[in-house]
């Protein structure tokens, strides 16, 4: 399983539309394990996906794929784009 951070942006100030998490979740059911929306995170709001797929590249394309297909189902995200799709690396600690 793969944590995918979708950075989203669009025109303006405009808030997070409320229909996010169900036009995710309806856009890949078979892969898709949770949605977490940070709405008030700067300079973009970003998504968290946890998707159930085999590596890391699959994962982001899979993000990407999910999130076009929300963007072309859901009217609210029409003025919404994809800044990034990224599994976030995180430092680890050796000491």
């Amino acid at each position: 399983m793969y944590l995918v951070h979708l950075a989203i942006a669009s025109p303006g100030d405009a808030c997070v539309p409320a229909e996010i998490r169900q036009a995710l979740e309806a856009a890949a059911p078979d892969v898709l394990e949770h949605v977490s929306v940070h709405a008030q995170e700067r300079p973009h709001p970003v998504i968290g996906l946890f998707l159930r797929v085999a590596s890391l590249n699959e994962a982001e394309r899979a993000a990407e794929l999910i999130w076009a297909r929300a963007a072309a189902a859901c009217p609210q995200l029409t003025e919404w784009h994809l800044r990034s799709a990224e599994v976030p690396l995180l430092p680890i600690d050796v000491d």
